[in-house]
């Protein structure tokens, strides 16, 4: 659902209002707690978790390409090609997106098991991964298994929380991630496979 909306900027921005205001009414209802850090916590706590999502990403890149290359590959650049149509406006609105998503998914469901719920960090963190995948499922198939990464994506941005304690850390780090992943789609389809130079088909 919500890798189709970021191919359209309107749509886009109108899922992120959305998100937005649907996680502040459930802030206020619930009285949840949501810290933001001055410039000096909020730039190492940024570059930390912008590290660590990236350092994930290719980490599992390297993984599948050495279990399954030519798959991973074929899979990849029909990811790449799922988003054809893109251009700046859509990427940047995606990223829009990206930090709304934040709002609800760590700022609500994540810090509304832990702050009311008094689950524990740790059951919080699957409940919240696990929706944020199911929001992210392609129905394309070859596609749908992208929700996967999602969940593990998922999982790094609510240790990106946990860790600085910023929403708006962790909504910064998503939109960057996004911009620059959608960025890298972008490039792939006009220069080819970054490994390979293999194209999709945009």
């Amino acid at each position: 659902m919500l890798f189709n909306a970021k191919k359209n900027l309107l749509l886009s921005v109108i899922i992120a209002l959305i998100f937005a205001g649907a996680a502040l009414a459930a802030k206020h209802a619930l009285g949840l707690e949501w810290q933001s850090p001055g410039a000096a916590g909020f730039v190492p706590g940024f570059a930390l978790g912008l590290a660590a999502i990236l350092a994930s990403d290719m980490i599992l890149i390297l993984l599948l390409l050495a279990l399954f290359r030519s798959a991973f590959i074929r899979t990849y650049i029909a990811m790449a090609d799922y988003f054809t149509g893109q251009s700046a406006p859509e990427i940047l609105a995606g990223g829009f997106l990206a930090a709304a998503e934040e709002m609800l998914f760590r700022g609500v469901v994540l810090q509304g098991m832990v702050q009311v719920l008094a689950t524990g960090p740790v059951a919080a963190v699957l409940v919240s991964s696990v929706l944020f995948g199911l929001f992210h499922v392609i129905a394309r198939r070859g596609l749908a298994l992208f929700s996967v990464w999602a969940v593990w994506e998922g999982a790094v941005l609510c240790a990106v929380y946990l860790y600085t304690g910023s929403l708006l850390t962790t909504a910064a780090v998503h939109a960057a991630h996004d911009i620059l992943g959608f960025t890298v789609f972008a490039l792939n389809r006009k220069y080819g496979f970054f490994l390979t130079g293999r194209h999709a088909q945009g």
